[in-house]
């Protein structure tokens, strides 16, 4: 995304098969949200993952799910106006961040990655 600068970054975590935001988490993304609205021109883009347990289709159907919990919070409990959040969808077990051959791994993998973005244009970059 050459034409916006990322201002913050937030992997929210979840438990296997789960699209539960934990409270710890959503403190987090309430604070994300808060510091979101004070830019100008900002976007938060949301992407949600799983980790290779299960099968594709499952897991794909799962990271949607993730994100679009993300996206409910921030609409819902943040008042983030849903013209400012861009989903660009389930990403399944596609870009893990670790290995999935351990169980760290993929707990890593098991995410929905937030990124508050500012169009360089709007905020004089």
């Amino acid at each position: 995304m050459g034409e916006y600068d990322v201002k913050a970054e937030l992997n929210v975590k979840f438990k296997v098969g789960s699209s539960q935001i934990s409270p710890e988490d959503q403190k987090q993304i309430a604070r994300l949200a808060r510091n979101a609205v004070e830019q100008t021109g900002y976007i938060i883009e949301v992407r949600g993952y799983a980790d290779s347990s299960g099968n594709a289709l499952m897991n794909e159907e799962l990271s949607k799910d993730r994100a679009e919990a993300v996206v409910g919070y921030l609409v819902q409990q943040c008042n983030v106006p849903v013209r400012h959040i861009t989903a660009p969808g389930a990403m399944g077990e596609y870009q893990p961040v670790a290995s999935n051959e351990t169980a760290e791994g993929r707990a890593e993998n098991r995410r929905v990655q937030v990124r508050v973005l500012v169009n360089k244009g709007i905020a004089g970059g």
